[in-house]
């Protein structure tokens, strides 16, 4: 900015004025003490060129300016109307050029004194604050008289290298945003990953650069007090790794654009070999799975082959994998975390434009299925039955049942059937359902998965299966995986893996090194590749509310 220009003097010309205005109370004096802030502000300002905030950097000059020019005037004026604060500040013989940068120097060495770490805070704050010797300072740290004075001189040494330097820091710094979530087994969730935007931050400026804790504050312009506690949860749950001389490391695979260009690119040029295959091999025996007359057979072919296909998909790549960690090439194992749980990271930047280098076709898929999607997961067991889900943003599917809701399901089930007599996680429930039971479907309904026609005609929107409808569909699922082979994904994976293991940092430890380059999934393409090519409806908004969900092993009467 040319501070000489007309803009520069119009937009603070009128504040300054309002300021003088305000302390000397006439218009007469008040345009003589603009006049004199003008002046010191244009001798000023060059010796500042990187101002970051010119506003406090102009009221800093007005209040010097104007502490000497009450000292000047100050004979001729009654001070029972100055502010009592403000004659501290006022000096009697340094000019305002003086003041300016001793006011300056004073906010650098604050800023930099909070970027130290904590050790080195309490040392400088208990010396230069609290007044206390080194001896004292030893007794209250429990470390020797000796190291303190150390620590006292590096300090030292830092904060003048940093004031000096401090012009020539990279101030621009542009905070990222992870999108994550996890895989496998969560315990006390991810500690802000994906969530907190100084977290993500910490842990992208750590990915493949070891940093203090000192470093980090620096580079985010965040004091350290606020870094530390994220700091040690992080480094607790393996997130970041303690690295030489006091510095941290991400421990996770962060996806960048490249990396997810690549991947997108590849699944769009090879799921289609794939897709058509284990289509048609379902469609044949569609017939056979609508005859086990379970709850939901009789919903849309289409939505029921959108739940069915990423099961199928789930199934045929957990076998692929089992062969591939066989052979030990790429094996890999679930991280297992301090507070007892086993999960992945999966965390990528977000970068709504990483597909706009593909091609058009390539682009559009890209942005369906990989933007906005986590894995599928079926847990081992959630009380008396499981329930498969992913979730995809642009087709609004959910990812929010849990233990309780798939009880409540089962028990909507069980009075559809007829079954007014059952038990589900040994709560037994009796004789035909009453007003809680309505409140409940008509939550259900609300949420997109229960039906409520005529006030009293109530159908379920989602496929719920008993333990031995499952079964006969597990059976039909076999032989459909049977005709197909277990290695069916083999090849696709693999070849994929050989990609991706490319551009996976070789500070990354092996076994996250692994899974990065084999976490690759058809779950989501397939579908939507179907849908692309005619075979497969697209969703509509009201399916979307319960896509993908198919629960199951719900047996009436049993414990």
């Amino acid at each position: 900015m040319d501070f000489m220009d007309d803009k520069f003097v119009g937009e603070y010309s009128k504040k300054i004025l309002a300021f003088a205005y305000n302390k000397t109370g006439n218009i007469y004096d008040a345009e003589d003490l603009s006049q004199e802030i003008l002046i010191s502000l244009f001798e000023s300002i060059p010796k500042y060129a990187k101002i970051e905030n010119m506003e406090g950097f102009v009221y800093t000059i007005c209040c010097h300016c104007w502490s000497n020019f009450f000292r000047k005037n100050k004979k001729h004026w009654r001070n029972t109307g100055v502010n009592i604060e403000e004659l501290h500040n006022i000096s009697d013989d340094s000019d305002v050029q003086t003041e300016v940068e001793n006011a300056v120097f004073i906010e650098k060495m604050k800023r930099e004194i909070a970027y130290l770490s904590k050790l080195h805070r309490d040392i400088i704050t208990m010396t230069y604050y609290d007044g206390k010797s080194s001896a004292q300072i030893s007794k209250e740290l429990d470390i020797s008289d000796s190291t303190v004075r150390w620590h006292l001189v590096e300090i030292r040494k830092k904060l003048k290298v940093r004031i000096e330097n401090m012009n020539n820091q990279n101030l621009n710094y542009k905070p990222v945003k992870l999108n994550a979530g996890w895989s496998g087994r969560s315990g006390s969730g991810i500690k802000g990953i994906g969530h907190y935007r100084l977290v993500d931050n910490i842990c992208y400026v750590c990915y493949g650069n070891p940093l203090t804790i000192e470093e980090i504050a620096q580079k985010l312009s965040v004091a350290s007090a606020f870094i530390e506690p994220h700091i040690d949860e992080l480094v607790f749950m393996d997130y970041m790794k303690a690295a030489e001389n006091n510095r941290y490391q991400t421990n996770f695979f962060i996806r960048t654009r490249e990396f997810l260009e690549i991947e997108t690119r590849y699944t769009y040029d090879n799921v289609k070999d794939k897709a058509g295959k284990l289509y048609d091999a379902l469609e044949k025996r569609y017939s056979d799975i609508k005859a086990i007359n379970f709850i939901g057979s009789d919903l849309d072919k289409d939505f029921l082959f959108w739940v069915l296909i990423p099961l199928l998909v789930k199934r045929l790549e957990t076998k692929a994998m089992d062969i591939i960690t066989r052979k030990k090439e790429h094996f890999y194992c679930m991280p297992k975390r301090k507070d007892g749980s086993e999960h992945w990271i999966r965390a990528f930047l977000q970068d709504d434009d990483y597909v706009s280098s593909l091609p058009e076709e390539a682009a559009e898929f890209g942005k369906k299925t990989n933007s906005r999607w986590c894995d599928p997961w079926i847990p081992d067991e959630i009380w008396s039955f499981q329930v498969l889900y992913y979730a995809t943003e642009q087709i609004g599917g959910r990812n929010d049942l849990h233990g309780g809701a798939l009880r409540e399901i089962s028990h909507i089930a069980a009075i559809l059937r007829g079954d007014y007599d059952f038990t589900v996680d040994h709560v037994k429930f009796e004789g035909l359902y009453n007003e809680y039971d309505k409140t409940l479907m008509a939550q259900y309904a609300e949420s997109g998965l229960v039906k409520i026609e005529n006030g009293n005609k109530i159908s379920m929107l989602i496929p719920v299966l008993k333990k031995d409808e499952y079964e006969k569909l597990d059976k039909i699922l076999l032989g459909i995986e049977t005709e197909l082979g277990s290695d069916y994904f083999v090849g696709y994976i693999e070849n994929y893996m050989k990609k991706a293991k490319e551009q996976v940092p070789g500070f990354l430890p092996e076994n996250e090194r692994n899974y990065a380059a084999a976490d690759i999934s058809c779950i989501t393409a397939l579908p939507y590749y179907l849908s692309g090519c005619g075979k497969l409806r697209y969703p509509t908004d009201e399916e979307a509310k319960r896509l993908g969900i198919i629960v199951w092993g719900i047996n009436s009467k049993t414990e």
